[in-house]
């Protein structure tokens, strides 16, 4: 498949770039993978660079315990396996899972190498693109270890609430299992459980179905725990 072809697809790749240098192009491999299926296995040999065209990805990794952390949400324009070829390294760090079916685009390594060292606007808007899911990483890095859970909990369901607008709807009921919860939050299911469980004795939300749900007055409660959180120390300690 040619590149042209992809920017008939997804327009938003001109941001990338408006062409690819003609003995490159053409070695498209378009692919669908239907939901909740894997994209690469981390500590796989990369031998493709993706780029998402449609749908939506997670990012997550794998530890030997069996523990799953998941990294972040990808949409399109994303790329997939562009970290590992920068760093240089030949096999995958992380684990790429759809959530929605995924229509991707891949070249071989060798030709999007090629491709990256012939275009610099290619290379920087790549380096870019990785660079603004680092900085997210960094900035949020270690809210896990020196904050408390409940602090750590509230903020990503009250983050949860916001993006169901709470404001407006009034009340929200929160989608995700506990399963999910623990591999966004890094927190184990025992510890979510039980803190739900201290957030409903505190008026802070309520359990429908097994579901965390905000009126709207438990959303602003919610959001006066968080400030008083904040006002502590690192830990969620006075």
């Amino acid at each position: 498949m040619r590149y042209a072809e992809l920017l008939g697809l997804t327009p938003e790749l001109r941001d990338y770039a408006e062409q690819i240098p003609e003995e490159l192009d053409g070695h498209f491999l378009l692919r669908t993978y239907p939901a909740h299926t894997l994209i690469h296995q981390k500590d796989s040999a990369l031998e493709r660079i993706g780029i998402l065209l449609q749908g939506t990805f997670r990012v997550v990794n794998e530890f030997e315990n069996g523990n799953v952390f998941m990294i972040e949400m990808n949409e399109p324009v994303s790329f997939i396996g562009e970290v590992t070829l920068l760093a240089g390294a030949s096999t995958t760090s992380v684990t790429i899972e759809t959530v929605t079916d995924c229509l991707v685009a891949s070249l071989p390594v060798e030709t999007f190498d090629a491709w990256l060292r012939r275009d610099i606007e290619l290379l920087r808007a790549v380096s870019r693109h990785v660079a603004a899911k680092l900085y997210c990483s960094s900035y949020n890095r270690g809210e896990r270890l020196f904050y408390s859970a409940k602090y750590v909990l509230l903020k990503y369901l009250v983050r949860q609430a916001e993006e169901k607008n709470v404001h407006s709807a009034g009340k929200v009921v929160l989608s995700k299992t506990r399963r999910q919860i623990s591999e966004e939050v890094g927190l184990t299911e025992k510890t979510i459980n039980r803190t739900l469980t201290q957030f409903v004795k505190d008026g802070v939300l309520s359990i429908e179905r097994g579901k965390a749900v905000f009126n709207a007055g438990q959303y602003s409660l919610a959001l006066k725990e968080l400030r008083v959180y904040m006002s502590q120390s690192k830990n969620g300690s006075g």
